[in-house]
């Protein structure tokens, strides 16, 4: 059962009772040993009496929610001061109430609270005001058959949002079926797309379905749809007019009812100017225009997507990391992020497996930032450490070297090399 954590010292012993008397599991204490426990802790729901924090009140629940950015916090003040409650709620608490509150009232907020974590699995994690309003805006037209075209730089959660939007739809019972459009020549793309019948060429032995009649009843993503040659952009613009396939050698159309959503990274008005989108298509995909900013614009993200990664690969693989040590978020906050979103989720990957302790570190993190002198410093050499990264990354993947180099950040070739050179020296 999860914690609901009251920070105080003694004042809000009238709340942790009542809470008691309703069966809940209940964490009352001071400040200065709240922290600690919520990082070893899974928490539903944090009350904090800002009184209790001394002069820091709104820097201590900055560093409290940099921790655990999921847990819905309660705060508690002895006057009323508008613009600290703005900031507040504007930062993130779930409200900002004075502790005359009346008990039944501020119980009943508590437990309402303690049922409002993310459900990640569900949902579409982010905190950046823009976004929220957006999924907002996409609940409202989620039910629609109307297309929608999503873009964004690489890496900023383009599919995951294709996801969410047909989890939240209608649709959500029928089949999400993603091709990528970039990923096949045009032959095949087409046939993957269409399908094709028995016959309808050389090596056509069966009848082979295509993604857009399996994602009948549901929603099909075109990932990177401007990699689309232009002769299959004129099959598809035929396929949303008409709400049929034709498949290759077929001798009719084949009805479907499917919603598409397409991704690109491109700026698309360019590249109808330039010849290489029809513009009609454009029109017809362009019906939900939706724009994702990417991570360096959303700050507010970067410790709540650190903090889910962290926990996601802590249990994944096994491994006691509790959160980041201090600093270190901070760090995360100022770094630009060109991979964005994959660039963040890899990085804690590889430092969940790296870390030597309960707290993920700036080495961890970014390892080549390190220098090597060892006159000047403690650390072990360079060499060496990036040997035991290779080593404890292979053992975390149990000997994969596609998946050790993912995590690692480098080519299967450099780990290739790497490897036989420890071979060579008689260092593995």
């Amino acid at each position: 059962m999860s914690t609901i954590l009251v920070v105080d010292h003694g004042r809000l012993d009238f709340l942790v009772q009542g809470l008691l008397e309703k069966g809940k599991e209940v964490a009352f204490l001071p400040p200065e040993e709240a922290l600690a426990f919520a990082q070893e802790h899974e928490l539903s729901c944090v009350v904090i009496n800002l009184e209790a924090t001394g002069e820091e009140r709104l820097g201590f629940f900055s560093r409290f929610q940099a921790q655990v950015p999921l847990v819905p916090v309660i705060l508690l003040s002895e006057e009323a001061d508008l613009t600290e409650a703005v900031t507040a709620v504007k930062n993130g608490a779930f409200d900002y109430r004075l502790l005359r509150t009346e008990p039944e009232v501020l119980e009943q907020l508590v437990l309402q609270a303690a049922k409002e974590i993310p459900k990640v699995e569900q949902g579409y994690l982010t905190a950046h005001p823009g976004l929220k309003k957006l999924l907002r805006r996409l609940r409202e037209v989620a039910q629609s058959k109307a297309t929608v075209l999503i873009t964004g730089e690489s890496g900023t959660g383009k599919e995951v949002l294709a996801k969410y939007l047909h989890r939240i739809s209608d649709r959500a019972q029928g089949p999400f079926v993603a091709i990528n459009c970039a990923a096949l020549p045009e032959h095949l793309l087409e046939s993957e797309l269409f399908g094709y019948e028995k016959g309808a060429f050389s090596g056509a032995y069966t009848r082979r379905i295509g993604k857009f009649e399996l994602a009948h009843g549901g929603t099909i993503l075109l990932d990177e749809i401007t990699e689309m040659p232009l002769s299959l952009q004129a099959k598809l613009l035929r396929v949303l007019q008409e709400s049929e396939v034709d498949r290759l050698g077929g001798a009719y159309p084949v009805k479907i009812d499917v919603r598409v959503i397409a991704t690109t990274n491109r700026n698309l008005q360019e590249e109808v100017q330039n010849g290489r989108f029809r513009e009609d298509l454009y029109f017809r995909l362009n019906v939900i225009p939706v724009h994702l900013p990417p991570l360096r614009e959303r700050p507010e993200d970067i410790s709540l997507l650190a903090m889910h990664f962290l926990r996601e690969f802590a249990a994944r693989y096994k491994r006691p990391v509790q959160g980041f040590a201090e600093g270190v978020l901070e760090r995360l906050s100022h770094y630009h992020w060109p991979g964005n979103i994959r660039e963040l989720r890899n990085l804690v990957e590889r430092a969940v497996l790296l870390a030597q302790g309960k707290w993920i570190t700036l080495a961890d993190l970014f390892p080549q930032d390190l220098q090597t002198k060892e006159e000047n410093t403690p650390l072990r050499p360079l060499k060496e450490m990036e040997r035991e990264m290779i080593l404890k990354a292979l053992r975390a993947v149990n000997g994969n070297r596609q998946k050790a180099a993912e995590i690692l950040g480098i080519s299967v070739r450099t780990l290739r090399n790497k490897l036989q050179i420890y071979r060579q020296a008689g260092l593995i």
